[in-house]
């Protein structure tokens, strides 16, 4: 049954009220009515009648129809009021109108009041839902504004990437006021960088487009306060729609908080259990693997990142022990950090191998009320990445070791080593060409060369080399090493060139480049102990995009391609990842020293060009070494071997503490010409010269000898002969003498060991400058 309408008839003739009535019956509309004719009887009904319409005459003798709608509009707004007049007046109906009124009717045209009934009451539903609606948007404005500032985490509301609102705990959290934090970007108050290292702003341009576009993103931040401070939060970043405008709301929570929870989290197993899904969702963001175990190592309760090892629920798992689980074993670890906790009621922590994983585990205790140890909670994280860069630095470590080595050993092993190429030169001079004892000194010769080149591989790793850069013939480099190789490697291994038919031009340090495929010859030879084929192959190669990316390295180009192949044992895909690493070597104690490849490695590195190498077990390996192009260069002619220069009868004083250094580099002086006086250290160098100043035309000082050094020795001799001529010598090489304050540049100098013909030439350069 439809509700009944009450109508308000506000008229003081009867009969005209019966007239409204009897139209309205004839609308078909069920109502009730009450008719007042007084203001006392008007605002009585309204209070009492609570009508749903007014329908009022516009003149009444005391009470008109104005004043009527005066007071409904101040009493109830929404009710619906038509005045009805006997006369005619367009004034009055717009004053009516302005006045509030919803309809204006004439007393001789009341067929009009039905339709204008039906008119009104339907605005009038549509006004009062209308109102409804706005009422109701106010309240979900004020909850949200409530929500928004009283919540317990840190809210901004962003627009076009900087802070539109923000709430008292983004204000506390910053510690800055709203006004200052408004109209600022989350970068005004982030360091320069991530601790990922990413730069700050252009991580959070990412994250803000994917939060806009993609899904809402999760994720810790650090943040920066005006006074320096650094504070670490964990952001949720969604979009939300306002007003048909789409902000993005970040939800900031202090990780301090999260810290306090998880203390929390120890003390009771229970109150795990009845952790709300908010704090679980916390729980579940944390990358750490986190385990609630039981005294019998039973699983209670694991968050997100430690299910990613089980492969399932939890409440799944028909096993739930961690031993079985993770080590597939049927006891506990051993030296698990959870027992031991259990067992010792203190906090412990480990390193747990994991398959081919390394895990740090944390494990503290849990106490009951009674102050007993309940649970343990393990909290694991893996440091995997963390092992292997703690590894890469004890490679560094052993090869700054190697370098203190070597630097150590340089001195005196290059005096041994200029004492055997003095003789060994000076016994070569004075042997006819076709005594057969010529080849056996040659061969000494060639031994001192390789130690020497062995002393300059260790000085590679305490340095950076001066390298003696230049075009070099590719091919005619390796052709020039071939039959030096056969020497090396024996008659019984089979050496074959194939040369690129084009030119190969280099721009390198030809030594450095020889001393890279010696290394590899020598260890092919040793992977073909019964004979075998060795392989040098020259090409070019365009490095492209696709090889970088294959690799992980390179600068795309033209390179010069050289390929050593051998027909040895091969090697497994183990070792071929450690080939390069120094120390590491597959040979029998004392038949190597693991730093060939190393050297070789750091060579070509030098001239910004890579190494690979394939290999398989018993299929023999390749090295393929890859160094730039250049193009239109032409290289250097060798200089032309002259005989050795004579001396003119200059004095020469040498001092050098190393006796068969000293004696060898006065006997072939005095060969050719020169007066010699010789000095066993600095002092005695000192008071030679004082005796004989007035002859003395060059002193060969050694940099470093007792009592006092080369470089001090000739400071001092200068006071007493500015013009003195001063060749240095050393066992070091001159930029680490530089590098040290030892020596400066443009010095004259030669590094020990020098062959006898080359230091007659420095010796006769110096003394006709």
């Amino acid at each position: 049954m439809a509700e009944q309408l009450r109508i308000l008839i506000n008229e003081d003739m009867p009969f005209d009220a019966e007239l409204l009535e009897y139209e309205i019956r004839k609308g078909g509309f069920s109502y009730i009515s009450t008719r007042v004719e007084t203001r006392e009887g008007f605002l009585a009904a309204l209070d009492e009648f609570a009508p749903d319409l007014i329908i009022s005459d516009y003149n009444l003798p005391s009470f008109d129809g104005m004043q009527a709608l005066t007071l409904a509009r101040e009493s109830s707004p929404l009710i619906p009021f038509i005045i009805v007049t006997g006369a005619l007046n367009e004034e009055i109906a717009v004053q009516c109108m302005k006045a509030g009124a919803d309809d204006y009717l004439l007393k001789d045209n009341l067929k009009r009041l039905v339709p204008a009934i039906g008119v009104v009451m339907a605005n009038s539903k549509s006004r009062r839902e209308k109102l409804r609606a706005e009422e109701r948007l106010a309240a979900s404005e004020r909850r949200f504004r409530a929500v928004f500032e009283h919540a317990h985490d840190a809210i901004f509301l962003l627009r076009e990437g900087v802070f539109a609102d923000c709430n008292l705990i983004a204000e506390q959290l910053f510690g800055v006021s709203r006004s200052n934090l408004l109209n600022c970007s989350p970068i005004d108050f982030s360091p320069e960088e991530q601790p990922n290292g990413w730069l700050s702003r252009v991580l959070a341009q990412d994250k803000i487009r994917l939060a806009l576009e993609v899904e809402p993103q999760y994720f810790e931040w650090r943040h920066q306060r005006p006074d320096g401070t650094l504070f670490d939060v964990h952001i949720g970043l969604s979009p939300i729609e306002i007003d048909e405008e789409v902000y993005l709301m970040a939800i900031l929570r202090d990780i301090t908080e999260k810290k306090r929870i998880e203390q929390e989290l120890r003390e009771n197993e229970k109150k795990y259990k009845d952790l709300s899904q908010e704090f679980n969702a916390l729980l579940d963001a944390i990358p750490d693997s986190i385990l609630l175990q039981s005294r019998d190592l039973e699983i209670v309760w694991a968050n997100r990142a430690a299910m990613a090892n089980f492969n399932e629920g939890i409440e799944n798992l028909a096993e739930r022990h961690c031993y079985k689980l993770l080590h597939q074993t049927s006891v506990p670890h051993n030296g698990c950090p959870v027992l031991e906790s259990f067992d010792t009621g203190r906090p412990a922590k480990g390193i747990i191998p994991i398959t081919d994983r390394v895990w740090e585990v944390r494990a503290v205790p849990v106490k009951n009320e009674h102050g007993e140890i309940a649970n343990v909670i393990e909290i694991g994280r893996d440091i995997t990445e963390m092992k292997k860069l703690e590894q890469q630095l004890v490679h560094s470590q052993k090869m700054e070791a190697i370098g203190q080595l070597a630097g150590g050993i340089a001195h005196d092993f290059n005096n041994i080593i200029t004492a055997m190429i003095g003789y060994g030169n000076l016994v070569l001079m004075k042997i006819p060409e076709d005594d057969p004892a010529r080849h056996y000194v040659e061969q000494i010769l060639v031994t001192a060369d390789r130690a020497t080149e062995l002393t300059q591989g260790l000085l590679a790793f305490s340095r950076k080399k001066v390298l003696n850069m230049q075009p070099v013939k590719l091919n005619d480099l390796v052709k020039g090493l071939q039959s030096f190789l056969a020497r090396i490697i024996g008659e019984q291994i089979e050496i074959e060139t194939d040369l690129c038919k084009q030119q190969i031009v280099i721009y390198a340090d030809s030594s450095q480049v020889e001393q890279v495929l010696m290394n590899l010859a020598t260890n092919a030879r040793d992977a073909m102990a019964g004979g075998g084929r060795l392989s040098l192959k020259t090409e070019t190669s365009e490095l492209d995009d696709g090889f970088v990316k294959v690799h992980g390295y390179g600068e795309p180009g033209k390179y010069a391609c050289i390929s050593v192949t051998d027909t040895g044992v091969g090697m497994d895909e183990e070792t071929t990842k450690r080939i390069f690493e120094p120390f590491f070597t597959t040979k029998e104690a004392g038949k190597g020293t693991g730093l060939g490849l190393s050297i070789a490695y750091g060579i070509i590195k030098e001239h910004n060009g890579y190494i690979l190498v394939y290999s398989r077990l018993g299929t023999g390996t390749t090295f393929r070494i890859y160094l730039p192009m250049i193009e239109n260069a032409v290289q250097k002619h060798e200089i032309p071997q002259y005989n050795e220069p004579q001396g003119g009868g200059e004095t020469i004083l040498v001092a050098e503490d190393d006796a068969p250094v000293r004696e060898i580099t006065s006997k072939l002086l005095r060969e050719y010409g020169y007066t010699v006086i010789e000095a066993v250290d600095g002092e005695d160098a000192l008071r030679k010269f004082a005796d004989s100043h007035e002859n003395v035309h060059l002193l060969i000082l050694d940099v470093l000898m007792p009592n006092k050094g080369g470089r001090e020795v000739a400071d001092e001799v200068r006071q007493r002969n500015p013009g003195i001529k001063v060749l240095f010598a050393s066992g070091y090489p001159l930029d680490l003498l530089v590098n040290k304050s030892i020596l400066q540049e443009g010095e004259n100098f030669f590094t020990k060991p020098i062959a006898p013909r080359e230091l007659l030439y420095k010796v006769r350069e110096v003394l006709d400058r």
